[in-house]
């Protein structure tokens, strides 16, 4: 199950594509959600930059290829000027240097246009929750490119984990959801954050895409 905010709680969403249609078709989707509201749109990064300081959304999407300034150098403007402010990549391109290119810039999710509704819809708001939700369309290339990237042998490390710690980071490895490792683990989702702050205080890492990275180049997580 998606995180739900409060009754009362509105999502304010800014949508950035440089595609008339597109943005349409994400209003559309978006609208649906009573928790959601959009409160801007713009067409390519410059817009975003002012919307994101205009509108100061909560959620903020934005596609990569636009014209006047790409989304990646929106984002890193966006992060350092709003850093609150949560941004979902909705983009047709999909390959591990686009996903980590957005990811170093502080995007914290990434899905791809031709995904279901729901899933857009639920990554919204587990941006807003402070999730990093990957589209599994493009969650492996970012896997592969960590595992790739990691030292041929197992490192030496003291960090200990339960057995539950080591289902939980191999699913998080995977690019599953919070969701998706409780219904896999039959666990509630605070369950699994517990166990992934947990998780987070072992590895001494700041977010999910840092537990990640470090995790799969200690060699921990096969």
């Amino acid at each position: 199950m998606s995180v739900m905010t409060e009754a009362d709680e509105t999502i304010d969403i800014v949508i950035v594509d440089d595609e008339k249609f597109v943005r349409g078709a994400l209003r559309t989707y978006l609208s649906q959600a009573k928790d959601l509201a959009v409160v801007g749109e713009g067409e390519n990064g410059e817009d975003a930059i002012r919307l994101a300081q205009d509108c100061k959304p909560d959620v903020l999407l934005i596609d990569l290829q636009m014209p006047v300034m790409d989304g990646v150098t929106a984002i890193r403007h966006i992060v350092a000027q709003n850093p609150e402010i949560g941004i979902l990549v909705v983009t047709g391109h999909i390959s591990d240097v686009h996903l980590r290119a957005a990811l170093l810039a502080g995007a914290g999710g990434y899905v791809v246009k031709d995904a279901e509704p729901e899933r857009i819809v639920a990554a919204v708001r587990d941006v807003y929750a402070g999730d990093c939700p990957i589209d599994p369309a493009v969650a492996h290339l970012l896997i592969e490119d960590l595992r790739g990237s990691r030292p041929a042998t197992r490192a030496e490390t003291s960090i200990e984990l339960t057995g539950r710690e080591e289902e939980v980071l191999k699913l998080l490895c995977d690019g599953r959801s919070n969701s998706e490792i409780a219904a896999e683990l039959y666990l509630s989702e605070s369950t699994v954050k517990y166990h992934l702050v947990r998780l987070g205080r072992k590895f001494s890492t700041r977010d999910r895409l840092q537990l990640v990275v470090t995790a799969l180049r200690s060699g921990l997580v096969a």
